[in-house]
């Protein structure tokens, strides 16, 4: 995906039709949308700096009627995810940063970070009906 602001809802909808087969209610593929397009933004925005010759590269896994799992990774330093505090933490309520990753940690089944914060990792688990 090129790091620009404009892809990110094109890119959502792409990957959305190829987790097609592993077959999410409308609410989860609701909650995944919402966790990417946050997770690309911070890719584009954040980490690669809306650098014109810079990608956010995305890589789509289905395992039909189980899970779907997209890796989003940057070309920035990243960050430490460690020292990202909880929006909700009544010291932290007019803070800003943090309240995109606290998001996404409650949209989807799990969150993962690399080591050095510049490649996330989301899954989603298909729910029985």
């Amino acid at each position: 995906m090129p790091s620009r602001r404009e892809a990110v809802a094109p890119t959502v909808d792409r990957v959305l039709e190829m987790i097609t087969p592993a077959g999410l209610s409308e609410d989860q593929r609701d909650d995944l949308a919402v966790a990417l397009s946050e997770a690309l933004s911070n890719a584009a925005v954040h980490g690669n700096r809306l650098r014109a010759d810079a990608v956010v590269r995305v890589v789509v896994r289905v395992e039909p009627a189980h899970c779907a799992v997209i890796e989003i990774a940057d070309d920035g330093p990243g960050f430490d995810v460690a020292r990202v505090h909880d929006p909700t933490d009544p010291d932290r309520l007019l803070a800003t940063g943090g309240r995109g990753v606290f998001m996404m940690k409650r949209l989807v089944d799990r969150l993962e970070y690399n080591e050095s914060g510049n490649r996330v990792r989301l899954t989603i688990e298909t729910r029985a009906s």
